[in-house]
Parts: C-alpha cells; structure tokens; sequence
C-alpha cells in the first residue's frame, strides 16, 4: 500500500509543473470541443488480490473521444495494453488487452487551458497470466471510473493526465488495478 501512496504522489507531483505552466498560458484559447485522438502509456498499479501476486506494471493506451451533438458528454473508446511481472521470484506475467466504451464529461470552461474531466463505462478484456510450465487466459466484461485534466498545448493538440479504477469481474472475483497514464491527444476536425 506504501508502494501505491508514493506512486501516486509521484505521479501527481510530475502533473503540477504541467498544469502550471497550461495555466500561465490561459490567455490561449485550448477548445477541448470536436473529435480527437490520443496515445498514452504510464504505470499499472495491481490492487487486492492481484497485487498480492504481482508488482508495479507498464500499459499503452490509443483513444479515439467524439462529442455527443449538443450536450457537454463524450464518448470515449479506448484499447489499452497492459502487463505485470510476478512478485517472489515466480516467473511469467500477467498481460490484459482490451476496449472499452466511455462517457466524458468535461468540467470547467470549455476554452480553458487545463480542464479536468470524469469519465466511466464498461468494456471487454482478456487476462492472459503466464507462470512456469503453462499459463491460462480469459475474456471478461470490465467497468471502469476516473478522471483527468486535458492540458492545452495549442490549438490541435493536448496532453492528459488520468487515473481510473478498473475492474475486470472474473470467475469467483476480480482482477483490480489504477492504470495512471499520461499521454497526448490531437483534434481530428
């Protein structure tokens, strides 16, 4: 839990030069508005009964997020890739692959240069755990939550920072984890 705490702190204390220096940049205008598109990588923190079994791990993300038509809600889809190493000399991994749909709302001033964001909904992924002498895999429907700040770094293109909270249901439970990513996003129109 130590390991998760400092992590985490770490994480956002790299984010507040960022959001400073958008912030200082606020007389830009940074429409967060129209379709964008977007890769980003970071840490996956395993939780509960995952993090008993594995360390500290690494995940890619490619999103696609489109405006629902007079509303302030986005739908987001997003692929993410992800993998941990076994704690206590075990060999092998654990890999998750998969997509989800989103919905995004953005708080805040739409013409801002740092606008935070929630966002949540439910996918599909595959764990794949592999260990000396054989490994097993399985597909399950996944949920997830979180949120996030945009940064503006022009008028086509922004960086982000997010946390979320995913949970894949499992046979007799759920395989947990925080992916933290950070990655940039450009407008498509």
């Amino acid at each position: 839990m130590h390991k998760l705490l400092a992590t985490t702190i770490f994480a956002a204390a790299l984010a507040i030069p960022v959001a400073a220096h958008a912030q200082m940049r606020s007389n830009v205008a940074q429409p967060t508005e129209g379709t964008m598109f977007g890769l980003g990588a970071g840490l996956t923190l395993p939780l509960g009964n995952y993090s008993t079994g594995d360390n500290l791990g690494f995940h890619a993300l490619g999103l696609v997020q489109m405006p629902l038509r007079h509303t302030p809600v986005h739908l987001r889809a997003d692929v993410m890739f992800s993998t941990t190493s076994h704690k206590n000399g075990v060999s092998g991994s654990t890999r998750v692959i998969g997509a989800d749909v989103d919905a995004l709302y953005h708080l805040g001033d739409r013409t801002a240069s740092a606008r935070p964001y929630i966002l949540g909904g439910l996918g599909l992924f595959n764990g794949h755990v592999s260990f000396t002498g054989g490994s097993v895999s399985n597909t399950n429907i996944a949920m997830n939550l979180g949120g996030g700040v945009l940064f503006g770094l022009g008028k086509t293109t922004h960086a982000f920072a997010e946390a979320r909270f995913m949970d894949i249901f499992t046979s007799g439970g759920s395989t947990t984890f925080i992916p933290i990513t950070f990655g940039l996003m450009f407008k498509g129109n």
